[in-house]
C-alpha cells in the first residue's frame, strides 16, 4: 500500500463514487421501497448505506480513532434527487478529508472493526472503495428487478452526474 499515495486514492475514489451516482440516476422515486429479497435492503436503504460508508471513509481519513458508529448516520434519501444530493455531499466530505491526509497518516495502522482488522488508513480506505463496488453490484441487480437497463459503468464519468 505504500506505493499508493493519498492523491492516487482521491482519483480512484472519485471515479468509483461517480460511477455509483451514475447508477443511482437510473432509479425513479417509485423504486425507493424496492426490496428484491427477504433480508435485503430497500433501494433507499442502499443509498443511505452508501452515504454512511462515505462518512466512515471520511472518518478513516481524518478521525483519530474511527469507529463503526460512523456507519449509523442518516441521510436524506427520500427521493432519487435527494439521494444524489446526499451522495454529492458525502463524496465532497471524503474528498476534503483526503486532501488533508499526510503520508504518515496514510500509513498509520487503525482497527475500527477490531484487532483482527488492523490495517493502515490507506488499506482501509481502499477496502471501503471495494465495499462500494459491492453495493454498486447489488444496485445493478435492483435496477434490473425494477425494469431498468443499468447504465454502462465503464464509460468515462465526471461530476456532471451530480447535477440534479
Amino acid at each position: 500500500m505504500n506505493d499508493i499515495s493519498p492523491a492516487r486514492f482521491v482519483l480512484d475514489f472519485n471515479t468509483n463514487a461517480l460511477r455509483t451516482v451514475r447508477l443511482v440516476r437510473t432509479f425513479t422515486d417509485a423504486d425507493l421501497d424496492l426490496r428484491p429479497g427477504e433480508g435485503s435492503m430497500t433501494t433507499a436503504e442502499q443509498f443511505n448505506h452508501l452515504c454512511a460508508c462515505h462518512n466512515f471513509m471520511r472518518g478513516v481519513l481524518e478521525d483519530e480513532s474511527p469507529t463503526t458508529e460512523l456507519f449509523h448516520k442518516s441521510y436524506d434519501v427520500s427521493s432519487v434527487k435527494a439521494a444524489i444530493a446526499s451522495l454529492g455531499g458525502s463524496i465532497g466530505q471524503v474528498q476534503s478529508a483526503a486532501s488533508r491526509v499526510t503520508q504518515g497518516m496514510w500509513e498509520e495502522k487503525i482497527s475500527p472493526f477490531g484487532l483482527d482488522w488492523l490495517m493502515t488508513r490507506g488499506q482501509m480506505a481502499y477496502l471501503m472503495i471495494e465495499h462500494e463496488v459491492h453495493h454498486r453490484g447489488q444496485l445493478t441487480v435492483y435496477a434490473r428487478v425494477a425494469g431498468h437497463t443499468p447504465v454502462n459503468l465503464y464509460l468515462p464519468v465526471d461530476d456532471t452526474v451530480l447535477n440534479i
